[in-house]
């Protein structure tokens, strides 16, 4: 039996951690890299700042706005980036990564005796690409993962020898995780029940072990559903257990483009090397995407081929069954969602980190030669992805500037925007412009110029993203007729390079919402019906063209 890490260690982990990455994000200077979903979840999460007694519950986020209003509120009275909660939140990330770099130490010296295999897991986890990725941006993923890691850590060093108490503990701490973000619910609770099923002992010791992880779910989810009752927003213990995001929604079905979307994500998930938006880029990147998914796979062969002479030890199947359980599951969900996602895939890829764990433990006590050799390999990933993140340095300020640009251009007051819907300058309207989604047909908008709600846009995404059942003739007459309201109520009608798309990178994006057969219909109607004239263009947000009726 191997000893648990002395205190100090898990200190001194946790503290090298959080230093590293708030130096990191403080020279990065953008936390909105390749997502800006952050920039939502924190206009989101303001009334829980402002005023926590008020402020409505996510149900799908049950958990996460309450514990990162009030972190908020503790930075602001610290002083600390107040009223900035868009930063703020990239900090609050770096810290509970750094509490999942504590894990991830604890976990490995407690499975291999060893501090250095421990210390080097730790760098090699840390700098996983979408592992640094997310802790330095301020997406909303992080609290939830590391407690289910935290999880899948306990699984696999209790579950060989389970009993109700650590079956229990699991449980609690898995389900405050996924009643943060309640997707990582479904890739890692096959994995336990599997553990369980197969763990020793008597067909009725197994079932009560099991009833007892069900259980302790119920229970968690049934007592948070007990202290927020009559809250704003509040619901019942079954619609905690499902609130159905995401599906019904464009996000949701299987296409071949979501195969070139699981390259990118499978991929930038252990190296940031490009792709990570649409089916189109990834294809663009598939030679650097795949060599990182193939150092993946000779990481993974290379650790069973050194551990099949242990095949039989309880711990070490167990181990395999948590981690590669939600690798399995939760492929499977992604294919079905978004495979491309950082979020999607951080919680279903750590079985690439105890790969690594035991991998090392198996060289080092045996070829002590390699010992800086592997440091540096465990080194390589953080020093690459940073090197990846720096392309993005300073992009905060720059969007603020060239929406600033945007603004004195086209007064809002007169203009209706046309967008994809990606890009990054809707956020950055949306958070300092007015708080207005795109219109998407259901919109009563007062004849030009009317300066509320001052951001007003059309999105091309829209309809595919809520109206799944539509035809590709009803998504482009769609758009055609916010268009001609637009114009019909005295507004220009302003469109972003989306206009210079050829149609298959108009498919491409299309794609990430399955949607792709709807492309030459809404380019069809787009370039028959209207022709565009340039009229702005900034650096960092493109081209502009201003539509008019052929």
């Amino acid at each position: 039996m191997t000893r648990t890490a002395p205190a100090w260690q898990l200190l001194l982990a946790f503290a090298l951690s959080l230093l590293v990455l708030c130096g990191l994000i403080g020279w990065l200077q953008n936390v909105h890299i390749i997502s800006a979903n952050g920039m939502y979840k924190s206009i989101q999460a303001e009334p829980w700042i402002a005023s926590p007694s008020t402020a409505r519950l996510d149900p799908s986020n049950y958990l996460f706005f309450p514990l990162y209003g009030v972190s908020a509120r503790l930075l602001d009275a610290l002083g600390i980036l107040r009223g900035v909660a868009w930063k703020q939140f990239a900090y609050l990330n770096a810290f509970w990564a750094s509490i999942g770099t504590v894990v991830v130490y604890a976990f490995v010296h407690r499975l291999t005796g060893s501090a250095r295999v421990a210390a080097f897991t730790s760098v090699f986890h840390l700098g996983c690409g979408f592992v640094l990725l997310l802790s330095v941006i301020s997406e909303d993923i992080m609290p939830g993962y590391v407690l289910v890691l935290a999880s899948m850590a306990l699984a696999g060093l209790w579950f060989d020898r389970p009993n109700w108490r650590r079956v229990a503990i699991v449980g609690a701490v898995f389900t405050l995780g996924w009643l943060i973000e309640w997707r990582l619910l479904f890739p890692t609770l096959p994995a336990f029940v599997l553990a369980l099923l197969i763990a020793p002992g008597r067909p009725k010791e197994r079932a009560g072990h099991l009833v007892a992880l069900l259980v302790s779910i119920l229970a968690v989810s049934g007592i948070v559903q007990l202290l927020w009752e009559g809250h704003n927003g509040a619901i019942g213990l079954h619609d905690i257990l499902w609130t159905g995001k995401g599906v019904a929604t464009g996000w949701a079905g299987i296409t071949w483009d979501k195969a070139w979307m699981m390259l990118s994500g499978v991929g930038n998930y252990f190296l940031l090397v490009g792709g990570y938006v649409d089916p189109g880029s990834a294809k663009a990147a598939m030679g650097p995407l795949a060599i990182s998914v193939l150092l993946e796979v000779a990481i993974f062969i290379a650790a069973v081929l050194l551990l099949w002479p242990r095949r039989g030890e309880p711990r070490l199947r167990v181990v395999a069954i948590v981690f590669l359980g939600t690798l399995g599951a939760g492929q499977v969900l992604n294919f079905y969602s978004q495979p491309q996602d950082p979020q999607m895939q951080i919680n279903v890829m750590p079985w690439l980190v105890v790969a690594w764990a035991l991998l090392l433990a198996s060289l080092l006590p045996t070829r002590r030669g390699l010992t800086i050799v592997l440091a540096v390999l465990s080194f390589a990933p953080f020093a690459w992805n940073v090197s990846a993140l720096a392309k993005w340095r300073g992009d905060d300020t720059r969007w603020l500037a060239a929406t600033a640009a945007l603004e004195k251009r086209f007064p809002p007051d007169s203009t209706v925007f046309l967008y994809f819907g990606y890009e990054p300058v809707t956020t950055w309207k949306y958070a300092l412009w007015s708080r207005t989604w795109d219109w998407d047909n259901r919109v009563a908008i007062p004849p030009a110029p009317a300066a509320d709600p001052k951001f007003k846009w059309i999105a091309v995404n829209a309809g595919a993203i809520r109206h799944p059942d539509w035809t590709a003739a009803e998504h482009a007459a769609a758009i055609k007729r916010d268009i001609d309201l637009a114009l019909d109520r005295g507004y220009r009608v302003v469109v972003s390079d989306m206009w210079s798309w050829p149609p298959d990178v108009l498919a491409a994006y299309l794609g990430t919402v399955a949607a792709s057969g709807r492309t030459d219909a809404i380019y069809r109607m787009l370039h028959d019906d209207f022709r565009a004239t340039e009229a702005f263009h900034d650096p960092i947000a493109g081209t502009y063209f201003e539509l008019q009726r052929r």
